[in-house]
């Protein structure tokens, strides 16, 4: 059953989060909002932190019980695949933090102008920071496979995935031909060999 409660929170948490990112959602904000608006994003983002953090302490609640043993090669795996992936989020949330955050609109920094971005990690992968936090869950469930870990990864893929569908739909509108011409060359997670 902690496990359905645990498959149950990803849900609730991909909703809200889902719900409060959409355009007609955040249109109908804006409107009740009025000059407050530019303040809806800190709000959205200390919001969607504090779902994530209870999220992740219902997870850590549940006692580990792991489907196999880990073998060194598999925590060496791991290891591999987590160093890359903290590197490619890291770089990822400094390129995107003041924006995405909302930070810069508490510390009065003009926005940043919307523009299709395809330098840095972006020329090799489309979604380098979906990418950076299916590695980093996948290489947790790697080093310590338990149900709990099992649940959570899956979930959060899944919510990757679908966001990913509908964050490509978004680029579409705002960006048109030119995203079309990128989605052809680029990847949409894994870069190409």
């Amino acid at each position: 059953m902690q496990y359905v409660w645990l498959a149950t929170a990803w849900l609730l948490f991909g909703l809200l989060h889902s719900a409060l990112a959409a355009t007609t959602v955040k249109q109908t904000i804006a409107a009740a909002m009025r000059n407050a608006f530019p303040y809806y994003r800190p709000l959205y983002t200390m919001f969607a932190t504090g779902n994530l953090v209870a999220v992740l302490y219902c997870h850590l609640q549940i006692p580990v019980r792991l489907l196999m043993r880990s073998s060194i090669i598999e925590k060496i795996a791991a290891i591999v695949m987590f160093i890359p992936a903290v590197i490619v989020l890291a770089a990822t949330i400094r390129k995107y933090f003041m924006n995405l955050s909302g930070i810069d609109v508490l510390l009065n920094r003009p926005p940043v102008p919307l523009q299709l971005e395809t330098t840095g990690l972006h020329r090799y992968m489309r979604h380098p920071l979906y990418s950076g936090t299916l590695l980093v869950v996948w290489s947790i469930f790697v080093w310590q496979p338990s149900i709990a870990n099992l649940v959570s990864c899956t979930c959060i893929t899944i919510y990757t995935r679908i966001g990913i569908y509908f964050e490509e739909k978004k680029l579409l509108l705002e960006f048109g031909e030119e995203y079309k011409q990128y989605r052809k060359k680029v990847p949409m997670l894994l870069p190409r060999v």
